[in-house]
C-alpha cells in the first residue's frame, strides 16, 4: 500500500464517488477505480460497495480509512515542518 492509495481511499470516501474523486486528484475515472481493484485484492479486503449510483465503505473500509487519515495527518505535517 502506498500513499497514493491512501489518498485515493480518502478523497473516494468522501465524495461517495469514484468520480469526483478522479477529478479532485487529476486522475481518469477508470485509474482510480482500478487503484482501488488491485488495492482490495492486493489485501483481500473489499474497502467499497459500489452500486450504480453510489460509492460507500464496508466496515473494513472504514477501519483502513481512520487509519488512512491519520498516516495523510502525519505525512502532511511532516511536509509541513520540512517546508517550514
Amino acid at each position: 500500500m502506498e500513499f497514493r492509495h491512501l489518498r485515493t481511499i480518502e478523497a473516494v470516501a468522501r465524495h461517495r464517488s469514484f468520480t469526483k474523486a478522479a477529478e479532485e486528484l487529476y486522475l481518469a475515472q477508470s485509474a482510480i477505480s482500478q487503484q482501488i481493484r488491485r488495492l482490495e485484492a492486493e489485501i483481500g479486503i473489499q474497502i467499497f460497495r459500489r452500486s450504480s449510483r453510489s460509492v460507500e465503505l464496508t466496515e473494513e473500509g472504514k477501519v483502513i480509512l481512520e487509519h488512512a487519515k491519520r498516516v495523510l495527518a502525519e505525512v502532511d505535517d511532516m511536509q509541513g515542518q520540512m517546508e517550514a
